[in-house]
């Protein structure tokens, strides 16, 4: 079995320093953009509801702190801003003030800007926040900009098995969520559909040797946390992890990987999650390859997502899988019957980093399975598939999901948009990342 947290820390240092030599040595002025990293601490005071069930706790303690944490990648005349938000999600008409607020702040374009919200289950309900993070992002993208320095990019692909799955089984040929079985049955059943171990990084080094940000994505639920403490989920664990290795503070910004129906293994340790993708995070940064001529370019789209024509309440199913739910997913369905739309404002943007680094981004729940197949047909060597990003419109099931059913496919405030989104997604992303490939420069 592969076990890629099991490093010997004592040497870590010494062989990081080895890999940063190789990029030194490798890298040239024209390898070289610039980069600068801002912080804001969004985590909440006094007591809150969590989020991520509907069964929520309230607490105040806190295990790990929230941020907004924003990079500016600038090359040239272009000019891009990753923001991460330790938040359950993001809503596109925020996203649009959020956006538009940056522009504003810093001259970097609306388009040019992609927000992604890390899903953690253990941040305060959305209702906590409704306008109060407009002005965080701003200012966290605001200090990234006035940070930039050149720096030297490096990109691997890492590996961290054992610590995720698909949580929807076929029972009976119908799907479950294996939380809605009974513990003896979670694991007799087959997977509807895969996990995806592997995941890409990009690391970004300034002059003076240390890494100034780490950029990576996996594809599971931030949801690890097992207790009712505030927390940024694993994401801020894999941080710390990295940190105390390093021996210094490296923003990590963890852009969410399809997860729709991928969650933790809940039968491992909780603190296995953290050694194992933060383990291989740290062996990915001493075996960086450098991204050579890192030119940035962008490929944003707007358009129209439709709508889902919503079925009847399905009670039946409701009260078969999950019968201690069967109100709160009628008050789902009644809720969004009344406010449904033909049509929902949404965006996929791309960014090229180098010749061979994209990432493309969506703005739901995404199942793994389709994010997989966009990184198997991408012309890129390394493809971040990036959900919860500049919007949060609710699960998009597969075609094999919405026939298994279960409270992802159920009409409601978290599952409302076509059936066909799925092919809409993938579509418009194949095109994003051709359209990049096709513009890259050549060397």
């Amino acid at each position: 079995m592969h076990h890629p947290s099991r490093i010997v820390l004592p040497c870590f240092k010494s062989l990081i320093a080895l890999a940063i030599a190789g990029l030194q040595c490798l890298a040239s002025a024209a390898d070289r953009l610039e980069a600068g990293v801002g912080l804001v601490d969004i985590t909440p005071t006094g007591e809150v509801t969590l989020a991520g069930s509907p069964s929520p706790k309230k607490t105040s303690e806190v295990k790990t702190r929230l941020f907004v944490r924003a990079l500016v990648l600038a090359s040239g005349a272009t000019k891009v801003a990753i923001v991460t938000l330790d938040t359950l999600k993001y809503p596109v008409d925020l996203t649009v003030k959020a956006r538009a607020s940056i522009e504003q702040a810093t001259g970097i374009p609306a388009a040019n800007v992609i927000i992604c919200s890390s899903h953690t289950h253990s941040g305060p309900l959305w209702s906590y926040y409704p306008d109060k993070l407009v002005t965080p992002i701003a200012e966290a993208v605001s200090k990234a900009a006035q940070d930039l320095m050149p720096c030297t990019l490096g990109m691997a692909r890492g590996r961290a098995e054992g610590v995720a799955e698909c949580r929807r089984v076929i029972k009976e040929g119908h799907a479950w969520n294996r939380w809605q079985l009974k513990p003896d049955e979670a694991d007799k059943y087959p997977a509807e559909g895969p996990a995806d171990p592997d995941f890409d990084l990009l690391a970004l080094r300034s002059a003076d040797g240390k890494f100034k940000a780490i950029l990576y994505n996996f594809a599971c639920h931030a949801a690890n946390n097992r207790a009712p403490l505030i927390s940024a989920d694993y994401p801020g664990d894999v941080e710390l992890h990295v940190q105390k290795a390093l021996g210094y503070a490296v923003p990590a910004l963890f852009l969410t990987g399809a997860c729709g129906d991928v969650n933790p293994i809940y039968s491992v340790r909780r603190d296995l999650f953290e050694q194992r993708l933060g383990g291989e995070i740290l062996q990915c940064l001493e075996r960086l390859e450098p991204v050579a001529k890192p030119t940035l370019a962008i490929d944003a789209r707007e358009f129209q997502m439709p709508g889902r024509e919503h079925p009847e309440f399905r009670e039946a199913e409701v009260a078969r899988n999950w019968p201690g739910q069967l109100e709160h997913y009628r008050k789902a369905y009644t809720s969004m019957k009344a406010r449904e739309k033909p049509s929902y404002l949404y965006f996929i943007t791309g960014i090229r980093i180098g010749p061979d680094f994209a990432i493309v981004t969506n703005a739901n729940e995404l199942f793994c399975g389709i994010a997989m197949g966009i990184k198997k047909q991408s012309p890129f060597k390394h493809t971040m598939t990036v959900e919860q990003t500049n919007g949060a419109h609710g699960y998009v099931p597969s075609a094999k999901g919405f026939e298994g059913g279960s409270y992802e496919t159920w009409f409601g405030e978290h599952s409302y948009l076509t059936t066909q989104a799925a092919d809409i997604i993938e579509k418009q992303s194949m095109e994003v990342l051709n359209k990049l490939r096709q513009e890259t420069p050549k060397p």
